[in-house]
């Protein structure tokens, strides 16, 4: 079986990648944190950073986006369209 490759574009032209042997995706929620602070361990500080979850429809990516929001350490949430490549 082969890999098959999804893409998607973040409104900052960011371009998220993701494959897959067996499972098809059509949307991408990506989550964008704040930088973290840790003034007693400045070995964990953190920049902000994106992490990205993959669904296979539109209403599966509203649910993951929505217990997302409101999270005092998430600045914004998208939902994208994905594309397929390969």
């Amino acid at each position: 079986m082969s890999r098959t490759t999804f893409t998607a574009t973040g409104a900052d032209g960011t371009v998220y990648r993701r494959t897959s042997e067996n499972r098809k995706y059509t949307h991408c929620v990506a989550i964008h944190f704040k930088s973290r602070d840790y003034p007693e361990r400045p070995e964990w500080n953190r920049g902000p950073f994106t992490k990205t979850e993959w669904a296979g429809a539109r209403h599966l990516a509203e649910k993951n986006a929505s217990s997302w929001r409101g999270k005092p350490h998430v600045e914004t949430v998208e939902i994208l369209e994905a594309s397929q490549l390969t």
